[in-house]
């Protein structure tokens, strides 16, 4: 199926997946966010910029990455987080027409943790009003009586924006210490896989809810590790510490690893090791 003549919107394009996002998609297709300097900075929030850009351009497809994804902060500032969230979605479904199949990122905080892993069928209990909030999207955008993708992730990293790598990365640079808990257990996602799983699903013609993340399953700890490892730092300014400890704000699940068995069922997708992506990484724009 030859898409190169659809045109497509990215919402979140600056954002780390959504600029990734666009890196990869560009080497087959036109994007909107080509040629047109204010979709580059689209609020999703504001339905009239965005009503605007959708009836002059008319996209095919809308891939949806802009997101509030500080969990912490979600809690703290709700209706800044509801919304971003769950307004942006409802922005994008009223301001597009029934044609346009919308692509929407979400989240394995939308589960308790209370099970080692998690896959498409199982029932979401978020803790916190970020996972709340994503699970609302998903319920808007399933109920809108539209053709839809929805990719549930888990910890998306790469060389781009503010995430757990780049954080990580950050911080051993200008030697400082970091507290990173060992009883939060995920599979973390490469940005440019999973924008490569995004590109194949849309080829395929995919419809309903997805599970897309790493293979590798490791607590945040053992994944700063590796980052210091493969970048030959010492570990030593990496602390372990328990989530109890940590404070944080918002409840985070203690498991929260996603099953990958359905999409790789339906479309030909690996995602490679941490080792490999971390080697991979190392100095380039990707």
């Amino acid at each position: 199926m030859v898409l190169n003549s659809k045109k497509f919107l990215i919402t979140g394009v600056k954002g780390q997946l959504g600029r990734t996002l666009y890196k990869y998609l560009s080497k087959f297709y036109n994007f909107i966010n080509n040629s047109l300097d204010e979709v580059k900075s689209l609020d999703i929030t504001n339905r009239n910029s965005l009503e605007k850009i959708i009836s002059n351009y008319s996209p095919d497809y809308v891939i949806n990455c802009a997101a509030a994804t500080n969990v912490d902060k979600c809690e703290s500032n709700r209706e800044w987080a509801y919304n971003v969230n769950v307004n942006g979605i409802k922005n994008i479904i009223s301001s597009t027409n029934k044609t346009t199949k919308i692509i929407h990122i979400s989240t394995d905080y939308i589960f308790d943790g209370k099970k080692e892993s998690f896959d498409e069928e199982d029932i979401p209990n978020p803790l916190s009003y970020y996972g709340k909030i994503k699970l609302e999207s998903e319920n808007v955008l399933r109920s809108s009586n539209r053709e839809y993708i929805i990719f549930r992730s888990s910890v998306i990293f790469g060389n781009y924006g503010n995430n757990f790598y780049t954080w990580v990365m950050d911080s051993l640079l200008k030697n400082k210490k970091i507290s990173i808990v060992t009883d939060q257990i995920s599979n973390p996602t490469w940005a440019w896989s999973f924008s490569e799983a995004i590109y194949k699903s849309m080829l395929n013609n995919l419809n309903g809810i997805y599970h897309f993340a790493g293979d590798d399953i490791v607590s945040r700890y053992e994944f700063a590790l590796k980052i210091a490892k493969i970048n030959n730092f010492s570990s030593e300014n990496i602390i372990p510490i328990k989530t109890k400890e940590l404070k944080q704000l918002a409840k985070r699940p203690k498991y929260s690893t996603l099953k990958t068995d359905k999409i790789k069922s339906q479309i030909d997708i690996e995602h490679p090791t941490i080792d490999y992506i971390l080697n991979s990484i190392c100095g380039n724009d990707v």
